[in-house]
């Protein structure tokens, strides 16, 4: 049980080798927990897919009323007593029985498994222990069946073929590969073309089907999951690799009573056929699609033992799941199987009751909003193994979420990191394989990921601000305030629970949500349509008067006309866009612009359209042969130059590496859809650089759901790595008292006119690490006047800051000054740093992009991977709270148990430790000016310009390594100058 592996103790005792292994579930535990289903309140999702998410919503609130009763599922036990099974596997038994099925109401994830299920699994087990080896799943034995081909092996065809023009040639001999902990074999056919890691996860999933066991297969996007598993299903159907796998089936149904697999693959709808044609690539295969006209007749087949594999898509499984589970499968493969991670979705339930023992998913994100969506997919494969999702979230998410908040005490922070690394390396090990990118690195070309932070326009910041005053938002902003009844209940849930119309309020959130969205990006995106329903029409009719009271009708009126559209005052990311584009087409780049929004990707092409470039566009409205005759044509088409798509039609399953430039126009909740939006083009295959630009609206809801993207983020790096990552934020998710900046509706309604919300947390958050872990808590702008006092060195600064000023470089506008010295405090070589850069020779040129973007009003961008990860200060932080005793005593920079990080995050303000000086956050920008002038003169450039230059090269690291070692210097200067001071008056 996972409460076994992850108890945390007070002491510093790791768990024993015997204590690795699988432990099996109570249960007593399982029968006897019992959580209500008001818990499990359905998800609202908070995107844009289509022009219909609106009746979305309504439609999915219509269907809480109905109830979420569950349907018994059938049985068909006489149908599957007639499946014969010479041979059974299994190894050490992950599921018990657990009482009566339906025990439980919530947890039924885990206590409810299929009795056909557990039968499957007593036999497995007994088989085992009576048979031992004979018991496993072991490739089926063609030692006494004749192949004619036998005598002409050497002219026999062999599968992969690959041309030259594929580009893919052979790893390793010709020479097939022994699997000794499963007795399979990867034929020499398909060996020769996988790497060292992928031959790794062909062993993973060989013995997890061999010991009937079930694992995910959690690699990152683009490391050959499909080809590992085609040559696991080789390995595991005693494949040779040549024609004569084509015989196989038949041969051993011919020879009487043998057994021989059957195989379930499960997938998106988009991928049904590229499976099929894979699996044909790599070797022969029985193979059908179960899906369309033709799907009983396929069925019919695989009940007859005359088809190796079936493929399915989730939804046909789910229509069809009681006539698919009376055929009992030696396994099932579910690609994409995130598809899974709401337990409550009836996709999961139908997957649940999938008949295989060895369930095996593939997935690159499988942890994307929660840890309890792990669970559920590691739950999927072995049922009951995991123990009950009450017990997942009291000893592992909580205490992850609860120790990554930015106010964690010393023991909240020791608890988490614990909890990450027995997760990682004591639970994940048998059941979860993931590896990362980097494996490939030498075969990717570079990728940066910057994220601009665009101003809005003068009309949208206006139409933003109405919309936060009107009704809806002030109603909704109100509903925790005490409720002037004086019942002591709170507004929204006593006497203004209901709105006017007699709606509950909670029905108004999502539509508000959505509207901000559509502010962040287009105003025209707020004007009706004239095809959406009238119900609909009305209520954005009356948003658009709330957000533009003077001129909503001429809006109205014009709807359709193209002068709306190409405004330049409805979308300030429009007015920086246009300008890179000038750019990467006077450079020859292809572009890639993805958006979650279909009709802000209309709206986005009817403004290609008034332009030169060639568009090519994609949303869900094609038919899969339809999107890849458009990719086809973009790739080959050197004169295609825009290719709009919608992120959640074309996020998956295309190749699009003729294209460098990748664009974000707007964020998405979920941050696996923006990732697997860039891994269109930066993918094997691609041969250039690709950038990739995200485009924030600042100051709106969009840097909220950016922030959330980066939590998320975060968390998965814990789940699957158990990394140190930085602690920018004070919410703690699924806590309704601690929603910190990027939890609750109040951040989300809330408009940062004049503030770019993240630059300040990642500022604050430096500085509260720069307090604790670098001991800056002496150093503050008095102390460092009192230094040039001292040595007399004013008048020379205020000549370096005129000079600044003729040469124009200002650090109010960029991440110089003060925010320098909020980033700059973590990396090694200090002093190395600033000689190598001046040795060098000229300072770099300044970059075309930055002066694009600065030209387009944009203050702040930083690179998405210096965000997320971790830091010198946070990795020795969290190996001193590891080292400390449960109680804090060890280490503790506030003197008791209180929060690590003292409370930087108050804007504005100073926050100082207990006998130390304040740390002023916003000094004036002429002191910031002034220190940056020193900064030059005490590295040895000649003017601060060139200085600058420098700087604007570097990496957030590398600032740092240069601030830190700055003010040590300053430190030891003013030690040295107050010792002389005191030895002087002694006299």
């Amino acid at each position: 049980m996972v409460k076994d592996v992850i108890a945390i103790s007070d002491d510093e005792d790791t768990a024993s080798s015997a204590d690795l292994g699988p432990s099996r579930p109570s249960a007593k535990t399982l029968g006897k927990r019992r959580l209500s289903l008001s818990e499990a309140e359905e998800k609202v999702e908070w995107t844009d897919d289509s022009d219909d998410a609106y009746t979305n919503f309504k439609n999915r609130a219509k269907r809480r009323s109905t109830g979420r009763g569950r349907k018994p599922a059938g049985k068909s036990g006489d149908a599957r007593k007639k499946e014969k099974k010479t041979t059974t596997s299994g190894s050490k038994s992950a599921v018990k029985d657990v009482g009566k099925s339906g025990a439980a109401v919530d947890d039924y994830a885990d206590a409810d498994i299929p009795e056909y299920l557990r039968q499957r699994r007593r036999e497995f087990d007994q088989a085992r222990d009576t048979l031992r080896e004979a018991g496993l799943k072991l490739p089926p034995d063609f030692a006494d069946i004749d192949f004619s081909d036998d005598e002409r092996l050497q002219t026999l065809d062999e599968r992969p073929k690959f041309d030259d023009s594929s580009g893919i040639k052979p790893s390793r001999e010709h020479k097939e590969i022994e699997l000794e902990c499963s007795a399979g074999l990867i034929p020499a056919s398909i060996a020769q073309y996988l790497r060292d890691y992928q031959i790794v996860g062909v062993r993973f999933l060989h013995q997890l089907f061999v010991y009937q066991k079930g694992g995910v297969l959690g690699d990152d996007m683009g490391l050959g999951k499909t080809v590992q598993v085609a040559a696991f299903l080789a390995a595991a159907f005693g494949k040779s690799g040549d024609e004569r796998d084509a015989k196989r089936m038949r041969k051993m149904r011919r020879a009487g009573d043998h057994w021989y697999p059957r195989v379930l693959i499960v997938c998106p709808g988009s991928l049904i056929r590229n499976w099929k044609n894979e699996l044909n690539r790599w070797g022969w295969w029985h193979v059908d699609l179960y899906h369309g006209a033709d799907k009983e007749d396929v069925l019919q087949t695989a009940r007859a033992g005359r088809l190796e594999i079936m493929i399915t898509t989730y939804v046909t499984y789910k229509n069809n799941q009681r006539a698919v589970n009376a055929i009992q499968w030696d396994a099932v493969v579910a690609d994409e199987c995130h598809v899974m991670k709401d337990r409550l979705s009836e996709t999961t339930r139908a997957m649940n009751e999938v008949n295989a023992l060895c369930r095996i998913g593939l997935t690159g994100t499988a942890i994307q909003n929660k840890y309890e969506e792990l669970w559920t997919l590691l739950n999927w494969t072995n049922p009951g193994h995991f123990g009950t999702i009450a017990e997942w979230r009291q000893t592992i998410s909580k205490p992850l979420t609860v120790g990554q908040s930015h106010d964690a005490t010393l023991h909240q922070l020791s608890v988490a990191r614990k909890t990450a690394k027995k997760l990682v390396q004591n639970l994940l090990p048998e059941f979860f394989l993931r590896r990362m990118k980097t494996l490939i690195a030498n075969q990717l070309p570079k990728k940066s990921d910057k994220v601009v932070f665009c101003p809005l326009t003068d009309g949208q910041r206006e139409a933003y601000g109405n919309f936060l005053e009107g009704f809806n938002v002030s109603l909704i902003n109100s509903v925790a305030d005490p409720c002037p009844c004086g019942s002591g209940r709170k507004r929204g849930w006593c006497c203004y629970s209901n709105l006017p119309n007699g709606k509950p309020w909670q029905a108004i959130v999502f539509p508000t949500v959505i509207t901000l969205q559509k502010l962040a990006n287009h105003l025209t995106l707020l004007i009706p349509s004239s095809s959406d329903p009238t119900d609909k029409q009305k209520s954005e009719l009356n948003t658009l008067q709330t957000c533009v009271p003077d001129n909503w009708e001429e809006l109205y009126r014009n709807r359709d006309s193209i002068m709306n559209l190409a405004n330049p005052e409805f979308c300030g990311k429009w007015k920086v866009l246009k300008k890179l584009l000038r750019f990467w087409h006077e450079n020859g780049d292809k572009v890639l612009v993805f958006s979650h929004s279909v009709r802000l990707l209309r709206i986005l092409q009817h403004l290609f359209h008034n332009t030169s470039y060639t568009v090519s566009y994609l949303d869900g409205s094609l038919g899969y042969e339809e999107r890849q005759r458009v990719v086809d044509d973009f790739n080959s088409d050197p004169g295609q130059f825009v290719f709009l798509i919608s992120t959640k039609a074309g996020g998956v399953g295309l190749n699009i590496t003729s294209a460098n430039k990748v664009v974000i126009f707007d964020p998405h909740w979920n941050p696996s859809f923006d990732l697997q939006a860039q891994d269109r083009a930066y993918r094997i295959g691609q041969v250039r650089d690709v950038d990739v630009f995200r485009l924030i609206s600042a100051g709106t809801i969009e840097e909220i759901v950016y922030a959330r993207q980066i939590y998320k983020q975060q968390q998965a790096n814990i789940g699957y790595n158990a990394s140190n990552e930085r602690r920018y934020f004070k919410g703690v998710q699924q806590d309704s008292d601690r929603k910190g900046e990027i939890f609750g509706l109040s951040n989300l309604f809330t408009f940062q006119a004049d503030q770019i919300v993240l630059r300040d947390i990642v500022n604050k958050t430096n500085i509260a690490e720069a307090k604790a872990g670098v001991n800056l808590t002496d150093i503050d702008i008095e102390k460092i006047e009192k230094i040039e006092k001292i040595e007399k060195i004013e008048k020379d600064e205020d000549d370096a800051l005129t000079q600044v000023k003729k040469e124009e470089v200002d650090d109010d506008d960029g991440p110089g000054g003060l925010g320098q010295l909020a980033e700059l405090l973590t990396a090694e070589n200090k002093e190395d740093l600033l000689d190598a850069k001046k040795q060098a020779g000229r300072p770099p040129k300044s970059d075309a992009i930055a002066a694009i973007l600065a030209s387009a009003g944009v203050e702040y961008t930083h690179e998405n991977s210096e965000v997320v990860g971790s830091s010198r200060v946070e990795a020795q932080l969290s190996r001193r709270a590891e080292m400390a005793g449960a109680d804090g005593s060890q280490y503790d920079p506030r003197g008791d148990d209180g929060a690590l990080f003292a409370d930087s995050q108050v804007a504005g303000g100073a926050a100082g430790g207990s006998g130390g000086a304040g740390f002023s956050y916003n000094p004036p920008a002429g002191v910031m000016r002034r220190q940056f002038c020193s900064m030059a003169r005490e590295f040895g450039f000649l003017s601060a310009t060139d200085f600058a230059l420098v700087v604007e090269s570097w990496t957030a690291e590398q600032r740092r390594n240069c601030l830190e070692t700055f003010y040590k210097r300053r430190e030891a200067r003013l030690l040295e100058l107050e010792l002389e001071c005191s030895t002087d008056s002694s006299l």
